[in-house]
């Protein structure tokens, strides 16, 4: 018979809700959210990418893109640049306080990577990104 409590699927929601809750609150401390820390790491890392790159890279739609962006532009970290190749495409750049928040929080982002992963082996790590591969290619089978 099924069980819900020892549901792959609900397991792992369940895990991660509490995970980015977490990290959340950690963020929150520090003046920033998870999703705002997301995307600064992403700007941080691909200069220059458009809007809908930066929706790609956090799988978020782009009306929950444009708040969000929004936002850090409001908090200074932000700004927006037409390009001058293709009008139609917003590029975002970090400004200098986006950039100084960015490295203010990377080690945050560093520090609850280690703490999640504490007590669990190089190879654990490996079957367990494995599996969580197999299980999307599983699921994406079936859409």
């Amino acid at each position: 018979m099924f069980d819900l409590e020892n549901c792959l699927a609900f397991i792992t929601n369940k895990t991660t809700k509490n995970l980015n809750e977490v990290f959340n609150d950690k963020l929150v401390a520090k003046g920033s959210t998870r999703v705002q820390w997301t995307a600064l790491f992403y700007l941080g890392k691909y200069e220059g990418i458009s809007q809908i790159e930066l929706c790609q890279l956090m799988e978020i739609k782009p009306s929950t893109m444009a708040r969000l962006i929004d936002r850090l532009e409001a908090n200074g970290f932000v700004e927006r640049e037409k390009n001058s190749k293709d009008r139609r495409t917003i590029k975002l750049e970090l400004t200098e306080e986006g950039k100084k928040m960015r490295e203010k929080l990377l080690p945050e982002g560093i520090a609850f990577s280690e703490t999640i992963t504490k007590n669990i082996t190089e190879e654990e790590l490996k079957v367990f990104l494995k599996v969580l591969e197999t299980m999307g290619q599983n699921v994406s089978e079936n859409l």
